[in-house]
C-alpha cells in the first residue's frame, strides 16, 4: 500500500514548517506529499522551500475553501491512502506507521483515523473530559454519520473518496462532514486507533475559533445532508433532528448576541425534530424575545 499525506494550508506559512518537519519525522515516511496553497497572502513558497525535494507543492490562484484545498491536493496525489493535515497542525511520529497498519489489515475500512491531543496558546482554554475513543461509533455508523463528523484529519482510500465526487467546493465550512456522509451512503466504514496521534493546535486564526461562522456553516451542511436524496426512511428522521438541532444551536448563538428577530423563532418551529424544551424556548422568545435573551445568556455565563 502506498500512503500520501495532504497538507492544505491558507495563511499559515509561519506554521507549515513545524507540520511538514512532523510529517517527514514519520516512523513510516509517506510516499509522496502534496501542500495545496489556498492562494495565501504570505509566504506559502519560502515555508515549504527547504521540504522542496520530498514535498509538492501546488498553488491556486483564486481562494477555494477547505473543500476546494484538499480536491486540488487529492488530485495531485497517486497514492492508495491519503492521510489528512492542516497546515497549522502537527503529527505525532507515529500516525502514518499506526493508519497503514489498520487500513492493510482491515480492508473494509474506506476512513480511519486517531484521537488527538490539543497544543498551542489557545490550548489551555480548552477543559473538557470528552474523548473521540469513548464516543466512537462502532455499530450503525451510518447513522451517527448523520448526527456529527466522528473522523478528524482521517486516512482516505482515494478511490472510494473520489467514486463519492470528492469533497463539496461549495461548502466554506464543514465539506469533510459533508462528503463523508456521502462515502457512508456508499456503504463506507471508519476505524479509529484510540491514540492522541493527530496534534491540533488551538490559536485565534483558526477556522473553528469564529464560532457564529462554525455554528452557521454546521447548520449549511446539516441542509444538505437531509437534502440528500439518496438517503433512506431513517436516515431521513436521523437528518432531520440533526438540522433541527444545528439550527436551534444557531439561533440561540445569535439571539444571545442580539441579532436574532421573532420571526426567526417562528420560523425554526417549523421543524419537527425539535424537543419539548427547545419548543417551549422558541415560542417565548416569539413573544417575549428580550426575556429570552436575557435567559439564553444567563444560561452561557453559568
Amino acid at each position: 500500500m502506498t500512503v500520501g499525506i495532504v497538507v492544505t494550508a491558507h495563511n499559515v506559512a509561519s506554521f507549515l514548517p513545524a507540520a511538514l518537519a512532523s510529517v517527514l519525522a514519520q516512523t513510516r515516511l509517506p510516499d509522496e506529499v502534496v501542500v495545496c496553497d489556498d492562494a495565501s497572502e504570505d509566504d506559502v513558497v519560502a515555508a515549504v522551500a527547504p521540504f522542496a525535494d520530498r514535498v509538492r507543492l501546488v498553488r491556486r490562484a483564486v481562494r477555494g475553501g477547505e473543500g476546494a484545498a484538499k480536491n486540488t491536493a487529492m488530485a495531485a496525489l497517486t497514492s492508495d491512502l491519503a492521510v489528512i493535515l492542516d497546515g497549522d497542525d502537527e503529527m505525532a511520529p507515529q500516525r502514518v506507521e499506526a493508519l497503514a497498519w489498520l487500513a492493510e489489515r482491515r480492508p473494509d475500512l474506506h476512513l480511519m483515523t486517531t484521537t488527538w491531543e490539543d497544543f498551542g496558546p489557545g490550548a489551555t482554554e480548552v477543559e473538557s473530559e470528552w474523548s473521540l475513543d469513548r464516543h466512537f461509533p462502532v455499530e450503525d455508523q451510518r447513522s451517527e454519520i448523520l448526527r456529527w463528523n466522528f473522523l478528524p484529519a482521517p486516512a482516505i482510500r482515494r478511490l472510494p473518496f473520489l467514486e463519492a465526487g470528492g469533497f463539496d467546493e461549495t461548502l466554506r465550512y464543514g465539506p469533510d462532514w459533508e462528503c463523508y456522509v456521502r462515502m457512508f451512503l456508499h456503504g463506507a466504514a471508519a476505524g479509529l486507533i484510540p491514540l492522541p496521534l493527530y496534534r491540533y493546535r488551538r490559536w485565534s486564526g483558526q477556522q473553528t475559533a469564529d464560532t457564529e461562522r462554525v455554528l452557521a456553516g454546521r447548520e449549511r451542511v446539516a441542509e444538505l445532508i437531509a437534502a440528500n436524496p439518496e438517503l433512506g426512511e431513517h436516515d431521513h428522521e436521523v437528518a432531520a433532528g440533526t438540522l433541527a438541532d444545528a439550527a436551534f444551536a444557531h439561533w440561540a448563538w445569535r439571539m444571545r448576541h442580539r441579532q436574532a428577530v421573532s420571526a426567526e423563532a417562528r420560523r425554526l418551529l417549523r421543524h419537527g425534530s425539535l424537543s419539548p424544551r427547545r419548543r417551549t424556548v422558541l415560542h417565548l422568545a416569539a413573544r417575549w424575545p428580550g426575556l429570552v435573551t436575557r435567559l439564553l445568556i444567563r444560561q452561557a455565563g453559568s
